[in-house]
């Protein structure tokens, strides 16, 4: 029993860290449009 409790542990650990990765990886590519306009902005100025 014991087994199939870390089994289910290291599921549920894998989906936290999966779901985790994924959402700053979003973030981090909804940021760079943003951090590229902020670049030109500079330059032109």
């Amino acid at each position: 029993m014991a087994n199939i409790t870390t089994i289910e542990r290291a599921r549920k650990v894998f989906w936290f860290v999966a779901l985790w990765f994924a959402g700053v990886g979003g973030a981090m590519l909804l940021a760079l449009p943003f951090k590229l306009l902020i670049k030109a902005g500079a330059a032109l100025h």
